[in-house]
């Protein structure tokens, strides 16, 4: 036999390929919808930043997954109702994105968001997404949040199931949910229905993370509950709980590219655990609770913090302590992207709440705070929670620094 290195068949590369370039076109439209949304054929096609966005994030997604036409067909369905300003778009494209999972219980998912934005369009005055609040009604929401909550691990964290996550399902479903804002805006009745569905999941999964045997088991019900959290930051309802929830589903993709584990050094595996201050994940953790505490919901706040310190000792519980040139990367990028945040806050994340501003309430928003990281503002534009960035990680840095001197000085001594 040769030991001559196979090449790789094209037709494996493909899915990465599509992926990449979904996630770049969705970079791209960035660009181009920082003002206001692109809306093209007299409503047709609508590009905002909820479409940009979850494009970039369902780009980064697919280079996590098997690679299968199954998946490319995914990304078209999900980018078909990501662009589409007509609810039947929506319905199909949430529709088909289910229908082509391997996973069978999904279908029920895609079937209630469909039913839901049907039911939208058929009561409405207009089926054009901009002029169809007077179809929104509790039986329509009913559906897309019950849709939703399958798609997010409902029925594995109900019955307890140990099953793999699938990340694309969870985005097609929060993406349903966020696009309802531009449907128009929640009573409060929705919204707390939607909080208590994020909170219970989060809660459940997250439990299951930290008592699960097999690293790849308590990484899926990991990756649930993060998706959980970002329910509950979508039901927020607020700007700044928009922005939590694109903050969450950052620092899934991220931590599904370093794969933690598939084995990880200690300290990559704490970068990507939300652990450490100033990483994505522990930004994506803060936000959350910030919305919470800014919307003056401070049991919400309690919720999200324990979830997030069960989420962190399930993590660094499955550390395996293998060195991956991957993983160390990734951890670097997380690193990066928590520091880098308030950018990501002002030009990634802004046109999402921006955007989706009409079915928004004022209680609570994220601010950039410069070079000093962000500020959470309640609705009369107090503080009401700070994530310090730059300005924290040089303190920290020069008291880690003096404690070493200290301690040297003493041995010398």
């Amino acid at each position: 036999m040769s030991d001559q290195p196979q090449p790789i068949p094209f037709r494996s590369v493909l899915p990465y390929l599509g992926a990449a370039i979904v996630m770049l076109t969705g970079i791209g439209l960035l660009g181009l919808i920082q003002q206001r949304p692109l809306i093209v054929g007299h409503g047709f096609l609508r590009i905002d930043g909820l479409s940009a966005l979850t494009m970039v994030l369902a780009g980064l997604i697919g280079l996590t997954v098997p690679p299968s036409w199954r998946r490319i067909g995914q990304l078209g369905a999900l980018c078909i109702a990501l662009l589409s300003g007509h609810l039947i778009g929506l319905a199909l494209g949430s529709l088909i994105g289910t229908l082509l999972s391997e996973d069978r219980r999904y279908y029920l998912s895609g079937a209630g968001m469909a039913a839901g934005y049907l039911l939208i369009g058929a009561g409405a005055d207009s089926w054009w997404l901009e002029f169809s609040g007077t179809g929104l009604n509790s039986i329509s929401f009913v559906l897309l949040l019950a849709g939703a909550v399958i798609a997010v691990g409902g029925i594995e964290t109900i019955s307890r199931r140990e099953s793999p996550f699938d990340p694309l399902i969870a985005l097609i479903g929060l993406t349903a949910l966020l696009r309802l804002y531009s449907v128009g805006p929640w009573n409060l009745g929705w919204q707390f229905a939607t909080l208590l569905a994020g909170s219970a999941l989060a809660l459940g999964a997250s439990w299951r993370a930290v008592t699960a045997e097999a690293a790849q088991i308590a990484e899926s019900w990991l990756q649930r509950a993060i998706s959980g959290l970002a329910m509950v930051a979508v039901g927020c309802a607020t700007p700044a709980g928009v922005v939590a929830a694109g903050l969450l589903l950052l620092h899934l993709c991220v931590r599904r590219l370093g794969d933690p584990a598939s084995g990880i050094a200690p300290w990559a595996g704490w970068m990507l655990s939300g652990a450490v201050p100033g990483t994505l994940g522990f930004i994506a953790f803060w936000s959350v609770s910030a919305a919470a505490m800014a919307a003056r919901i401070a049991v919400l706040a309690i919720v999200v913090w324990t979830v997030a310190l069960l989420l962190i000792l399930a993590a660094g519980r499955n550390i395996a302590g293998q060195h991956r040139q991957q993983s160390s990367i990734i951890a670097l990028i997380s690193l990066g992207g928590g520091l880098a945040s308030p950018w990501l806050a002002r030009w990634l994340l802004r046109p999402l709440s921006d955007h989706l501003q009409g079915g928004l309430t004022p209680y609570g928003a994220i601010e950039p705070w410069g070079w000093a990281g962000l500020l959470a503002l309640d609705a009369g534009s107090r503080t009401a929670a700070t994530a310090p960035g730059l300005a924290l990680l040089a303190l920290l840095c020069l008291i880690g620094a003096l404690a070493w001197l200290v301690l040297r000085w003493r041995k010398g001594v």
